[in-house]
């Protein structure tokens, strides 16, 4: 698929809410014939084998729970592909905080992380916050350059889960809201967040992010070709002649500048006998120290005569 500019802006980096498996109809799915391929190329690129396991845990005596608000489909297909997620500057401390008072806990609280894209009515997935957040450390794989920071996550569930199989689920801690009308990094209590894992566990998911994952692959090569072509060209070849160049230039000056200086010097420590020698010689002796004083009228010599 390519990718071209479309009313003057670059259509890969449109926030995309859902890919194509959106808009394509069902009965697409039995009879298209490059569904296998296309699966096998997905399989390629991800392990199927480690997500919606059956054996996935849902009940815990202690976990944490939060949603995570993402601004286009292209995130969660990186988050999946490389295994890392990155919020924003309040965001990424929120979860850093809670990851950490997790782990001083005696008993296992692990934490996990609801995704939904905004206006895509679905949440597509359940990952696992398995480390600290390196406020230091930064990614180029997001659409922008503008989160910073990064954790990492291990992904268990993904499919799209409509949100009409979650609204029923009101959060106390977030003004009586259904936990479909929450922002980013928002906690889910203790026992609203078992429920959710248990519907997405049991859901039959028609769609997943999986069928796309092809499509988001063209969008990330598009993006880094981009940002490839945007940079300043680093390989001139004429570069390392102009620095070789500019060094003996500078080397010139510097050797020029001290024979100068030297021939100043000998010039003014001569100025006394000059003038004594001119009522012998003529004015050739003057002319010398002439020469001098128009060329280094500031010169300390001249200050301290």
């Amino acid at each position: 698929m390519s990718f071209g500019s479309h009313n003057g802006s670059l259509e890969f980096m449109n926030e995309q809410n859902r890919g194509p498996r959106a808009t394509k109809p069902k009965i697409q799915d039995t009879e298209n014939s490059s569904g296998d391929e296309k699966s096998e190329k997905t399989v390629l690129l991800i392990d199927n084998e480690l997500y919606n396991r059956p054996d996935f845990v849902t009940e815990y005596k202690d976990a944490k729970f939060f949603v995570i608000k993402s601004y286009t489909e292209d995130h969660v297909h990186r988050s999946i592909k490389y295994n890392v997620w990155a919020s924003t500057a309040s965001g990424n401390r929120k979860l850093d905080s809670a990851y950490r008072a997790a782990k001083e806990k005696e008993d296992h609280c692990p934490i996990f992380l609801f995704f939904s894209v905004n206006g895509s009515g679905q949440f597509c997935g359940v990952a696992e916050m398995i480390g600290p957040v390196d406020f230091d450390r930064s990614v180029d794989y997001w659409q922008q350059d503008k989160w910073s920071g990064q954790f990492p996550v291990k992904w268990h569930i993904i499919k799209d889960v409509p949100n009409n199989l979650l609204r029923h689920i009101i959060l106390a801690n977030n003004d009586n809201k259904p936990v479909t009308n929450s922002r980013d990094t928002q906690e889910v209590k203790l026992e609203q967040g078992l429920q959710m894992l248990t519907i997405f566990t049991n859901h039959e998911a028609e769609t997943t992010i999986l069928e796309d994952f092809d499509f988001y692959e063209q969008r990330e090569k598009a993006l880094q070709e981009n940002r490839r072509q945007q940079q300043p060209a680093n390989t001139d070849p004429q570069k390392p002649a102009d620095t070789k160049a500019q060094g003996v230039a500078a080397d010139i000056s510097d050797a020029f500048a001290q024979a100068f200086q030297l021939k100043e010097t000998e010039n003014n420590g001569k100025n006394p006998k000059a003038e004594g020698v001119s009522a012998e010689n003529g004015s050739t002796p003057t002319t010398k120290v002439e020469e001098g004083n128009a060329n280094s009228s500031a010169a300390p010599v001249e200050e301290s005569s």
